[in-house]
This record gives C-alpha cells, structure tokens and sequence, in this order.
C-alpha cells in the first residue's frame, strides 16, 4: 500500500514538473486567449500612450504638384495701445501659397498689403510683407486623414517680415513672430472657406512710435477670413441627397434702409428712410449650406440741419445723407434642412452672415466723410420655391459700420483728434431669385 501511495504521489509530481516545463517553454504571446495572444492582461497597451487613432486614407505626393493649394483673403489688425501710438487699423489683403508633405505638416507663403489712418489726422499708412508658416493639422492628427473632411482645424505658427510706410513721412522695417488657429470649412471638393484669428509679435516700429516703447517690441492681434483652393487633391465632400445641393442661383432684391441712432431716434425713424439695392449670385453646396457674393448700394439721412435767419427763426432744414456702395461675400444656412419637414419643398428659411467692403460717403455741415470700412454683416431671409427655378424672398439685414474721420471748419482746419463712430444699418429687402 506504501508503495503505490509512493507511485501515485511520484507521478503526479512528474505530471506537474512536464507542465511546468512547458509553461516555461512557451513564449508568452503564443498563448491564444481572450488579451490578443498575451499570457498577462497589460494596461499600458491599452493607455493614452498607445491611443487608437483613426487609420489616414490614403495620402498621394509623389510630385511637388500633389496637395499644394492657394488662397486669398481679406482681415483687419490692431495693435494693443500705448500713449503716443496714433496709429488706426489695419485693413490687409492676403495671397497665399503652400503644400501639405504629410496629412498633418504643410508650409505656406503669403504675401500681405494693407492699410490703415492716423487717429488724428488724415494721414494714411500703408504696409506690404511676407509670411512663411507652419500648419499643423490638428483634426488630421486626432481623426486621421480624411481628404472629403468638411471642418479642418489648424495651427499657425511662422515668422513675417513687413514694410510700413506712413505716406510722405517715416517708415520702418519690422520682423514678426506670428501664432493662430485656421478654421477651415470645404465648400466644394476643392474649396473651402477659411477664418484665421492671429496674434503677431513685431520688433519696434510697426506702429510708428518708438519713444516710450522701451521693451522695444509691438503686440499686434487680428483674423482673416479667404477662400482655400486645393491643387491636385481628389476629395469629395459627402452630400445628403435632395435639396439645393450643386444649384447656382442669382437674385436681385431692393427695399428699403434706414439708420438706428439717438440721432435718428429724434428725428424718427421714417425721416431716415433711404433706398437699397441689391444684385447677387451664388452657389448651394449643400443642402444647407451656400456662398453668396453680392454688389450693393444704399442710401439714408442720418441727421438734419437747420437754417435761421438772422432773428435765429428756423427757415429751412436740410437733410444730411450719406450713402454705401460696395460688395459682400455671405454665407448662407438654410436651418430648415436641419429637420425632416414637408414644407422644405417651398419653403427655405436661411441665416446669412458675413463681410462687407464699401465706400461711406457721408455729409456733414463742414465735411463730407469719405471712408472704406469692412464691417461685418448678417439676416434672415425667408423665400418661397415657386417652382424649381424660381423663388421670391423677403430679407432683412444688419450692418455694423465702423468708421473714424478728423472733425474740421469750414476752412479746414482740425478741429479735434480723429474721432471713432459705428453705424448700425437696417435693410429690409424684397427680391426675386433664378436658379440655374
């Protein structure tokens, strides 16, 4: 009995020590279990320093041609005050160059012109300059490669150099760092709408003042707003089916403007009507988004003036007009494709905002005031689809009008230190629409 207990106890320890041996044999990731062929579960395979990450789609540059593109677009800059800084803001047109080398590194050249006003004389500034920037494509970078993407984010880091001239008087020579994020949105398969707010940091100079500036140095912040078109890029940008996806339409609309002041509030409302007219076209790339450009002109009285005899009896009043004529780049958000309605088959209801460029031609009592402004735009239009081509619409609008001018006699002289105003311009419009 002893010895087949000893038997027994011995061939178990046998049996244990061969399965042991093989344990040991055995490379750890052979083992086929439920952790993807790993013996033991480790949790820095699965920690953010071995995140999943989208897979890229495929990314083609085999030739300097492949992913370049080109942009334009137009912005405003300011520069943080300081005592004995006169300088106004900076109006700048931009054109741009660059490539993408990989789906999240690219490189860009920009050629920058611009122009600006002494905040107490008329005296203009004007500058021109280039930029080199890196971008660095976030969205690229967390989502993966995605060449049909709609919203692209982006940074901007590089360096600038910029001429600035103060007509007929002192220029100087500055070099900049500059920082931004660009937000990009595809329009169509090769072009997108782009928005880049930036901070520049200048050496001293760029505001033409250099006595109190003893850090020797200008902090500048503004954005563009442009068009990005893509060279040699196949992407499509994903449409839902239906609605006015790939349509171009033109309009032409006219009513009425007016101005909303404490000024016209005295005066009433309906003294300061004036008329507006509108001539646009654009394009619905997709069902709820669009682009429209538009020519524009419109009129209003912002004040009166009165004429007394020589007892101070009021004899006559005149008005004081002014006047608007210039361009607008929109875009539009039909919010009815949002949800799934049957009124969507007459019926848009769309948002617009946007920039306007234009000429202000505005009398006063010793002056008109003749200014170029970029002012931001917006409104609600609502049409109705008479059919598949045409459509009639009603659209009131709101433009924010920035101007400054220097207050001056009869004779010329200053009068005081250029002064800032605002506008505030209400369009109520009426227009007819053709779709092609």
């Amino acid at each position: 009995m002893m010895m087949k207990l000893k038997f027994i106890i011995s061939l178990v320890v046998l049996c244990l020590g061969v399965n042991a041996g093989l344990w040991a044999q055995q490379d750890s990731t052979a083992v086929n279990d439920t952790v993807d062929g790993k013996k033991f579960f480790n949790a820095l395979d699965y920690s953010m320093q071995k995140r999943y990450r989208p897979k890229n789609m495929e990314f083609a540059n085999k030739k300097w041609a492949d992913n370049n593109f080109v942009e334009l677009n137009i912005g405003v800059e300011d520069f943080l005050n300081r005592e004995g800084s006169e300088m106004g803001l900076y109006k700048i047109f931009s054109a741009g160059y660059g490539k993408m080398f990989t789906p999240v590194h690219g490189a860009r050249v920009n050629l920058n012109g611009g122009w600006a006003l002494h905040k107490r004389t008329s005296d203009s500034y004007m500058r021109v300059g280039l930029q080199a920037s890196h971008l660095f494509n976030i969205t690229a970078y967390m989502k993966g490669y995605n060449p049909s993407r709609i919203f692209e984010l982006s940074t901007v880091l590089g360096l600038g150099y910029t001429y600035s001239k103060m007509i007929d008087k002192s220029s100087f020579n500055v070099g900049e760092i500059h920082a931004g994020i660009q937000m990009r949105l595809r329009l169509v398969d090769n072009l997108s709408l782009m928005l880049e707010p930036t901070i520049g940091l200048y050496s001293d100079g760029i505001d033409h003042y250099t006595k109190t500036n003893w850090h020797k140095y200008d902090v500048g912040y503004g954005a563009k707003l442009g068009l990005i078109y893509d060279i040699n890029k196949s992407a499509s940008v994903s449409k839902k089916a239906g609605g006015n996806s790939g349509s171009t339409f033109v309009s032409l609309a006219g009513g009425i403007q007016y101005q909303y002041s404490d000024i016209v509030r005295e005066m009433g409302i309906k003294n300061s009507l004036g008329p507006h007219v509108a001539l646009s076209a654009g394009r619905w790339f997709l069902p709820y988004l669009g682009v429209r450009g538009s020519l524009f002109y419109g009129g209003d009285t912002w004040n009166r003036h009165g004429v007394y005899n020589d007892e101070g009896i009021l004899v006559a009043e005149n008005k004081l007009n002014c006047s608007y004529i210039g361009a607008r780049i929109e875009a539009m958000v039909n919010v009815l494709e949002f949800a799934e309605l049957d009124v969507n088959r007459w019926l848009a209801v769309s948002v617009i905002g946007g920039l306007e460029i234009a000429r202000m031609n505005k009398t006063d009592v010793t002056q008109s005031v003749k200014y170029t402004y970029l002012a931001f735009t917006g409104g609600l239009q609502a049409k109705y689809k008479v059919n598949s081509r045409w459509g009639v619409f009603v659209e009131p609008r709101l433009s924010l009008v920035p101007y400054s001018y220097v207050p001056k006699n009869s004779q010329g002289t200053v009068l005081t230190d250029r002064t800032k105003y605002s506008d505030n311009i209400y369009n109520f419009n009426v227009g007819v629409e053709y779709t092609f």
